[in-house]
């Protein structure tokens, strides 16, 4: 009874580790190289380079960025998705992405890659 369990167990883990699949977003990096201030449309830019590890290529990549202002403590969310496509195994740089602005200076946050799609 007791092999019998095992190997169902066995036979379990192993189908569902076939079953699984890496998502594109898995090995998919990013990094913000420059932020520039708004004009008078509060709309800021950012050199973001991707760098898309996977063996295919994606497109789609949406970063979202949370910050908490440093006065006050109002929470502000923003996001982008850079509807481009980057081949596999390549790093790729889209200069001057609009992003609504966030002041360094005032707030503290991050960002974090959200999802990206198979090409």
């Amino acid at each position: 009874m007791t092999k019998l369990i095992a190997a169902v167990v066995a036979v379990s883990f192993l189908a569902t580790g076939i079953a699984i699949a890496a998502e594109p977003n898995d090995n998919v990096k990013f990094s913000i190289e420059k932020w520039r201030k708004p004009g008078s449309n509060n709309i800021g830019t950012a050199d973001i380079t991707i760098d898309n590890a996977n063996d295919f290529a994606v497109k789609d990549v949406r970063i979202q960025c949370h910050y908490v202002v440093k006065t006050g403590g109002k929470k502000i969310e923003t996001d982008q998705t850079i509807a481009v496509t980057v081949k596999p195994k390549t790093k790729k740089t889209f200069k001057k992405t609009k992003f609504p602005f966030i002041d360094e200076a005032t707030a503290e946050g991050s960002c974090k890659l959200v999802s990206a799609s198979k090409a």
